[in-house]
């Protein structure tokens, strides 16, 4: 019982606490920076997350974006988000290019948190497919030093929060903010969810809820609250927009007769490419290229090519197809056709199926030609023709400035090619993310969910099937406790009476006033001797009044033995005096009684002072 008690009020003091706890924290927000670190630039994001607690939400936690300072018609960016350039994977054996990159983005953050709550917010860098490819050696060179730049930021870093992240991990994180954006994760009841598909700049993240177990290696099983996710998600690398275009430029060098090493080494070739608009001359930096040439420490590692603008609608949208066949630049032993399968994905790759929401890189796309997430993909290709056909000194002006307008012409057929023919995805299935669906908020999205999760089981209990309200459950705790309290007591008090154990005789003053207690050990086993009219008397006599004698104690003595084998019941006592075993006081029930307990009382003195005497000489025998 005692445990049981201490377990009680332990329980009752955490749960009472936490609610206070929980309550007192209402309002209260976390705030998380996380930094993407792509192929083209690195851009920050700053959440805030708080508890929610209305009822019809499927998900305790509301995220919000803070993206105060940021106008994207000014700077004619896609996305509410401070990024700088270059990618870090641009940056190797550069820290002062590293800190050019990190610094504007930390004071940025800085301004859209409050002062107090620095300390409590968590910096994520996590890095993608541009830092993916580097050598080994290169990227750990990248992470050190970006750790210790950011161990000096006012928030608060861990250096295992500063990684590269697997494609399967991107296209998880793009899946659950997708569908937490969408209120479809974690419903209760459970609704079917939309397929992500994540286009960066050097790769795309296919992630879509799928039965189909067949597939171990893109197999993903989640769990979010209640409801059980088996995903399919992976990562398709050298599909981004960036290293597509870089793909129909090393297509093109095939083309070109007799290439003289030289040339390539000294930046003098030059090429004819049919997606660049007319007037267009540019140096372009070719990684993949074959050869490979250094331009100093901050420049990128790669064959300087001369591109010349020559557009053709025609060749343009051929040469994204062929950027989107796998067997063209993966070389296999056997060309795919992609009018027979999805010549996009590799063998053994589950195929895309179901509601998909198109992000990021298709997101890009649709906003630079102002379509609508109701545009159809036919809108797309018209779109971009028109503006292939502009000429560069039109077109560039006729947007916003922004990075890589000039690859326009040939992202608008590529996306069209990557959906229709690289993954079988039809206008039907697609829908146009806005710019708020990105990976980087489903990481805030479940780093949230574990700060948060001390209190986000307070909203309330289940025991089996009944949901329990945390007041009903701390004021059932407290009347257990006081209940358990009670009996506790009672049994306290009962205990003397049923496990007396005194085996041993006890002499006890009969005075009130008396305190002295005298233990000896009985000489004899003692009965009851029933009398008439129900009184008990014992066979050692009683005697009252009878004068002082020199062994005297002062007044009578009881004698009183009991076993812890017997009931209180069966329990024997045995009063004398010591002064006198004569006399002995009985109710006046009659003469006949009287008389003979009289003679019983003297035969018994006789025997007694017998027994006494025997003693005695028995006694002084053994001292002898």
């Amino acid at each position: 019982m005692i445990v049981t008690c201490l377990f009680l009020f332990a329980s009752l003091v955490y749960i009472l606490g936490m609610y206070v706890y929980t309550n007192w924290s209402r309002g209260a927000s976390r705030y998380y920076v996380v930094f993407d670190c792509g192929s083209t630039g690195t851009r920050a994001y700053v959440y805030q997350a708080s508890l929610n607690y209305k009822k019809d939400s499927s998900l305790p936690i509301v995220m919000k974006s803070l993206t105060e300072g940021i106008s994207r018609k000014s700077s004619g960016r896609a996305y509410d988000r401070m990024e700088t350039e270059p990618g870090f994977d641009k940056l190797v054996n550069n820290r002062t290019g590293l800190k050019k990159a990190i610094k504007p983005l930390i004071q940025w953050a800085e301004k859209q948190i409050p002062k107090h709550a620095h300390r409590t917010t968590s910096l994520f860098v996590y890095a993608t497919a541009g830092v993916r490819r580097l050598r080994a050696s290169d990227s750990s060179w990248l992470l050190g030093n970006v750790w210790s730049i950011l161990a000096k930021s006012p928030f608060t870093c861990r250096r295992e929060w500063v990684k590269i992240i697997s494609g399967t991990e991107e296209a998880y994180f793009g899946w659950t903010a997708l569908n937490y954006q969408t209120s479809m994760l974690g419903a209760v009841p459970k609704k079917a969810t939309f397929g992500a598909l994540d286009l960066g700049g050097s790769s795309l993240q296919v992630t879509f809820e799928n039965e189909e177990r067949e597939h171990n290696e893109t197999n993903l099983d989640l769990r979010i609250g209640s409801v059980n996710h088996h995903l399919s998600a992976y990562s398709l690398a050298g599909y981004g927009l960036n290293d597509a275009f870089e793909r129909s430029v090393v297509q093109l060098l095939k083309r070109v007769p007799n290439v003289n090493n030289s040339e390539l080494i000294e930046g003098k070739l030059e090429m004819r490419h049919p997606c660049l608009n007319s007037g267009y001359v540019g140096q372009y930096i070719c990684s993949q290229c074959g050869s490979t040439v250094k331009r100093g420490k901050k420049g990128k590692s790669g064959v300087p090519i001369k591109l010349i603008g020559a557009p053709n609608w025609g060749e343009c949208s051929a040469l994204a197809k062929i950027a989107v066949n796998s067997s063209e630049w993966s070389k296999p032993k056997h060309g795919v056709d992609c009018d027979l399968q999805p010549c996009a994905l590799p063998d053994g790759y589950p195929r895309p199926h179901g509601q998909f929401y198109a992000v990021s890189g298709f997101f890009v796309v649709y906003r630079f030609f102002n379509l609508s997430a109701e545009a159809s993909l036919d809108d797309v290709l018209e779109k971009g023709r028109e503006f292939c056909e502009k000429a560069w000194q039109v077109a560039r002006t006729s947007v916003s400035p922004q990075p890589f307008i000039e690859q326009y012409c040939f992202r608008a057929p590529y996306i069209v090619s990557l959906l229709r023919e690289g993954l079988y995805i039809t206008d039907k299935q697609i829908i146009i993310g806005s710019g708020s669906i990105t990976w980087t908020l489903g990481v805030a999205i479940l780093e949230a969910g574990k700060a948060l999760s001390s209190t986000l089981g307070l909203k309330g209990y289940e025991t089996l099937s009944m949901k329990i309200n945390p007041v009903a459950l701390i004021s059932v705790l407290f009347v257990s406790l006081i209940l358990l309290l009670c009996a506790l007591s009672r049994v306290g008090n009962c205990m003397p009476r049923i496990f007396r154990k005194s085996c041993l005789p006890l002499f006890k003053h009969n005075s009130a006033s008396a305190s002295s207690v005298l233990n000896i050990p009985s000489p004899f086993r003692l009965r009851w001797s029933h009398m008439g009219t129900g009184v008990k008397a014992p066979l050692s006599p009683t005697v009252r009044s009878s004068p002082r004698r020199p062994f005297s104690f002062g007044s009578s003595i009881q004698l009183m033995e009991s076993c812890s084998l017997y009931s209180s019941s069966s329990s024997v006592m045995h009063s004398y005096s010591s002064d006198s075993l004569g006399e002995m006081q009985v109710d006046n029930s009659g003469s006949f009684w009287s008389s003979r307990s009289q003679m019983r009382l003297q035969s018994r003195r006789s025997q007694s002072r017998e027994d006494l005497s025997s003693s005695l000489a028995e006694s002084h025998m053994l001292k002898m």
